[in-house]
């Protein structure tokens, strides 16, 4: 059996690879944008938590320097100087809970890291400079807040800007991701969709017109054939089918050949076994020329018993009982050929050489017809092996009936071809046909169309007689223009 290469297997299992490499890019392609948003989302978190707690350092510098500015440069009571601390208190808790930064690793840029911790050093020592000055009662503690106002402002700017990059770099992330996984999934409908075509091109569509072939087959059309598309394991079945097919073909064909020739032969022994039917053809073949003899030589006697014939009479009688003697023979000779068992020698011989005999012997009747003898001979036509005078006289009586069927001016067409190991003789001619029931008789003995007289009905048997003994077949066609003998011969008759 053929082992097919790369096959519909094969085919399929590396298109199903690549889809599987697909999604496996595809889950490996999520699972790290997940991971990144994850990033984002803990950065975006991280972020708002320390934007709200450098808002509230702001806030509460904000109000410290309100209170101080309330003051209108008066010293603080230690009412106030309590408050001022209280106000102190709060912005180091929220610099302690900006200090401790997330659980786990801080998601935050390095930049942003660095820049936030010299914010966060440079308020810490403003907040401790603002509680020794509280301690103190000094007078620039207006001056230090101040400071640490504006140093809360930048860090809350700060810690803003970068809550809002947070925000824009996550959507990003996001709309990124979307466009990776849709991109992936179209990929993966576009493999599954060419999947899905090579599996209907490469299995459904065979075995669909697999299952066409064999209800055909089986309703009786042996000569159906499967189209094959492929070299895979689907097209060596359609080729293994169509095999089949042409086996069966060949064997019901060879069968219904056979059959119907030994059922000819059967039919054909049959009416030759019916000897009283023949000899009662053959008596009355013959008896017609005896008749005219005879009744000729009664009526000369009676004129010579009488003395009242002359000469030219005599003549006349004469020439009858001679040619119906003549006919009888012609009778007689014919049916010895068709009795005839054995064919003579057996050489080799080619077909132009007996073409040239037939032209010659048949050139006088085809100018008096006005008739075109038409010979076509296959090149390098191979020698047959047989008698060629029997063949001959094969071809001399089918070229005669041609003749005889032809209208004047038309053409008999004789054709040499070889096919199938052996030599094809075709003998056509241009007349009207030859109809169907008479064609299942033409090669029965005595059986003849023409005018009494002028056949004696054992040319065709004769033929068929010499075209078998030399292992042959001959079929008689309409061609809807004319009769076809088409002579079927073995190039080495055994």
């Amino acid at each position: 059996m053929k082992v097919v290469r790369f096959g519909f297997g094969a085919r399929v299992a590396l298109a199903f690879s690549a889809l599987g490499l697909l999604l496996v890019a595809l889950g490996v392609e999520v699972s790290r944008s997940v991971g990144d948003i994850n990033v984002e989302v803990r950065r975006v978190t991280e972020e708002h938590r320390e934007e709200a707690f450098s808002r509230d350092i702001l806030h509460e510098m904000t109000m410290f320097k309100g209170r101080i500015e309330s003051l209108g440069g008066a010293r603080p009571t230690n009412e106030q100087r309590e408050a001022f601390r209280a106000f102190l208190l709060e912005a180091e808790r929220c610099v302690v809970e900006l200090e401790s930064g997330p659980i786990g690793d801080d998601p935050s840029r390095e930049e942003h890291i660095e820049s936030e911790s010299r914010l966060m050093e440079a308020l810490r020592d403003d907040l401790e400079a603002l509680g020794r000055a509280v301690d103190t009662n000094s007078p620039e503690l207006g001056e230090l807040v101040e400071v640490a106002r504006r140093h809360a402002w930048v860090l809350n700017e700060e810690m803003r800007e970068e809550s809002r990059k947070t925000g824009t770099a996550m959507r990003e992330e996001a709309r990124r991701v979307r466009a990776a996984v849709l991109a992936m999934t179209a990929v993966a409908l576009a493999v599954l969709a060419l999947l899905s075509w090579m599996f209907w091109r490469s299995v459904v569509r065979p075995v669909q017109e697999l299952r066409a072939g064999v209800k055909r087959i089986s309703g009786g059309d042996l000569g159906h054939r499967v189209p094959v598309h492929s070299s895979d394991e689907v097209g060596e079945l359609a080729r293994e089918f169509n095999h089949m097919s042409d086996e069966l073909h060949g064997m019901r064909t060879g069968l219904e050949q056979r059959v119907e020739e030994r059922t000819r032969e059967f039919v054909r022994a049959a009416r030759l076994a019916g000897l009283g039917t023949m000899a009662a053809g053959i008596a009355h073949e013959i008896n017609n020329p005896l008749a005219s003899i005879a009744s000729c030589a009664e009526g000369l006697e009676r004129r010579l018993s009488k003395g009242t014939v002359d000469a030219e009479t005599q003549r006349e009688y004469l020439g009858i009982i001679a040619r119906e003697a003549y006919r009888a023979h012609e009778i007689t000779s014919r049916l010895l050929d068709f009795a005839r068992t054995e064919s003579g020698a057996r050489v080799s011989f080619g077909a132009e050489a007996l073409m040239r005999e037939l032209r010659v012997l048949l050139e006088h009747r085809l100018r008096s017809r006005q008739l075109e003898l038409d010979v076509q001979i296959e090149p390098e036509l191979p020698q047959l092996s047989g008698n060629p005078t029997e063949v001959k006289q094969v071809l001399l009586n089918l070229i005669h009936n041609a003749i005889d069927a032809s209208p004047a001016g038309g053409r008999v067409s004789v054709r040499w071809t070889q096919a199938n190991g052996d030599v094809r003789i075709e003998v056509e001619d241009q007349g009207p046909g030859i109809p169907a029931d008479i064609r299942e008789r033409i090669f029965d003995p005595f059986f003849t169309t023409k005018e009494p007289g002028s056949g004696t009905g054992l040319g065709l048997a004769i033929v068929h007689r010499i075209v078998t003994a030399h292992s042959g077949r001959i079929e008689v066609l309409d061609t809807g223009h004319g009769a076809l003998f088409r002579i079927q011969l073995p190039l080495h008759t055994p």
